[in-house]
């Protein structure tokens, strides 16, 4: 819906109302009609989703894709770049620990 991480929290949390435009569009996205969002009782059921396989190798090459981009970062220039590496490292000790 291209609404920022804060306005989504707020609206899940009560502290803020759905525009209309917003409800038009969840509208589209569940495929259903606008009434319905507006109901008391409705529900919204998530689809089921098969998980892909996902090897060893192909975390080890995420966590080798993040470790690039955190690369070229500067420490100084970035409040949590700290946080990203011990996130990188830590994901990348957990996966060689993987058996």
């Amino acid at each position: 819906m291209k609404i920022s991480q804060n306005a989504y929290s707020k609206i899940e949390n009560n502290i803020t109302q759905l525009t209309v435009h917003h409800v038009k569009q969840l509208s589209k996205i569940l495929d259903v009609p606008v009434l319905d969002l507006l109901k008391d009782n409705f529900e919204i059921h998530k689809p089921m989703i098969v998980p892909k396989v996902v090897t060893k190798d192909d975390l080890l090459e995420h966590v080798d894709l993040l470790k690039e981009r955190v690369k070229d970062k500067s420490a100084s220039k970035h409040d949590q770049y700290l946080v990203a590496l011990s996130l990188i490292m830590a994901a990348e000790n957990a996966v060689n620990a993987a058996h």
